[in-house]
């Protein structure tokens, strides 16, 4: 991944979002290919049925999670650290 202090220009996070959505779509299709097969070759007797649904949710798994990557207005998600203000240890302090 990059820096997180260095700025990213727009076409940089816009190319790393693709690489991640391509990847991800292209792992999660191979692996529901492979269980797939193997699910077809083990209980259903070679039938090619679970092959094509195998390969279809890995298939939908990509997009799905390729689109909530892309509606994300976020670079890159980090939880944002809790900061106490001296006015909330101000009022903790006196409720005690």
């Amino acid at each position: 991944m990059t820096a997180p202090n260095r700025s990213l220009a727009s076409e940089e996070v816009y190319g790393e979002k693709w690489d991640r959505c391509l990847t991800d779509t292209i792992v999660k299709t191979a692996s529901g290919l492979a269980l797939g097969i193997v699910f077809s070759a083990v209980l259903f007797k070679r039938r090619p049925w679970p092959v094509f649904l195998g390969t279809g949710i890995g298939l939908g798994m990509g997009y799905s999670n390729c689109q909530n990557d892309f509606r994300s207005p976020y670079v890159h998600p980090q939880p944002l650290p809790l900061i106490r203000t001296d006015e909330q240890l101000l009022k903790e302090s006196s409720h005690s």
